[in-house]
């Protein structure tokens, strides 16, 4: 897989991850998370329009992504967790952009798409932050 990195101005600066290939394993979205987060930003939007399949091991690096954004929060973890199992919980912080077929089906297989935003509109998904 490969990503690279833009940013956006919505009311907030968005930084826009744009993934290409199979999201297989955890890195580098990982680290280019980390390193993201240390560098300031706080709102990310993961483009999967071109990622045509996403493994149990990508799903992981998108749950770590979100609790890499969560854990700079101020949210009541206890009343996050109680949201995502009520449904009512969105991330504030993480969106997800053009997800294929098959990405969409393993985040709504996954549970994910019950708490992280799922656009299909680039500017509605950087207003939405």
């Amino acid at each position: 897989m490969e990503l690279s990195v833009s940013q956006a101005n919505g009311r907030i600066p968005v930084t826009i991850f744009h993934l290409q290939g199979d999201l297989v394993e955890e890195e580098p979205l990982r680290s280019e998370a980390a390193q993201a987060v240390a560098n300031g930003s706080q709102a990310i939007l993961l483009d999967l329009q071109n990622v045509p399949y996403i493994s149990s091991a990508g799903l992981r690096a998108i749950q770590g992504l979100f609790e890499l954004l969560h854990d700079s929060d101020n949210v009541d973890k206890s009343a996050m967790n109680r949201g995502i199992a009520a449904g009512t919980f969105s991330a504030p912080n993480l969106k997800l952009l053009n997800p294929s077929k098959n990405g969409a089906k393993a985040l709504r297989v996954s549970g994910y798409d019950m708490f992280l935003q799922v656009f299909t509109d680039k500017d509605e998904a950087i207003r939405a932050f």
